[in-house]
């Protein structure tokens, strides 16, 4: 393919994309700007701020604050009731997350109502690495770019992820804070399964720093694995989360008959 670049070539510490008020409409805005009332809301389980209240934190008519309240009440994360306090429910709110369902990180954060960025902070030719290339089920040594990218919420970093993406030669460059988006370009294939397998660490010092979080805190981790419409898995990833964020849920079913154990 040649000296191929993706979405701008390589870069350090680059910053790819943010999500700004300039770039939102106002309704938008009063929205996020709400849901962080919400969320400190549902932290210290206590009822949402009064109306008069919130109209003037958010700088908002009453019309466009009760169509955001409106908004959040179909959605389930807000019981209202005329002549009472409204209430957040917290189950609903983790549920605006979900760990079985896909979405880009960026709009993660913009779910919960954070104003995020994303950086690159490298990304590198590398020969695939045995231990990968055995996950991924390809031979050790064919073409891959190494990444690590990190995302912010409203300035503060909370999710870090690095891997490798498969790559048709050592010369083609990925930058993009969607690895979903890179594969289809350099590949002309959609990925449609992700294999992600939760777990958690103590944070080393390089881990800790990243996430300006104390050394030895503890951090939610997600081992991914990428596999393309055709069943090729073309790429790996490993991601840190900071706790304190974002609260994870996800939904099984229960089936009888259960254990009389």
């Amino acid at each position: 393919m040649g000296n191929r670049a993706i979405m701008g070539g390589m870069a350090s510490h680059s910053l790819v994309t943010s999500n700004t008020e300039g770039g939102i409409s106002p309704e938008q805005r009063i929205h996020d700007e709400l849901l962080r009332y919400v969320r400190e809301a549902a932290a210290n389980r206590t009822a949402l701020q009064g109306e008069f209240e919130l109209i003037g934190r958010l700088g908002c008519t009453r019309q466009q604050l009760r169509n955001a309240l409106a908004e959040l009440e179909r959605q389930g994360i807000l019981r209202r009731r005329q002549g009472a306090a409204t209430t957040v429910d917290p189950v609903a709110l983790r549920m605006s997350v979900r760990l079985e369902d896909q979405f880009e990180h960026s709009e993660l954060l913009a779910r919960l109502g954070y104003r995020s960025e994303v950086e690159v902070m490298e990304t590198e030719p590398e020969p695939l690495p045995a231990e990968i290339a055995a996950i991924l089920d390809v031979e050790a040594g064919i073409p891959s770019v190494r990444t690590k990218k990190r995302w912010l919420a409203d300035g503060q970093p909370v999710m870090l992820a690095s891997g490798h993406v498969l790559m048709p030669d050592l010369e083609t460059r990925v930058l993009h804070d969607s690895v979903f988006t890179a594969v289809s370009e350099v590949w002309g294939e959609t990925l449609v399964w992700e294999v992600a397998t939760p777990g958690a660490v103590v944070l080393d010092d390089a881990l800790a720093a990243d996430l300006r979080m104390p050394v030895g805190a503890a951090a939610m981790t997600l081992e991914l694995i990428g596999v393309s419409a055709r069943g090729r898995r073309l790429f790996y990833g490993f991601e840190h989360h900071h706790p304190d964020f974002v609260r994870y849920a996800f939904v099984r079913s229960v089936r009888p008959p259960w254990s009389g154990a």
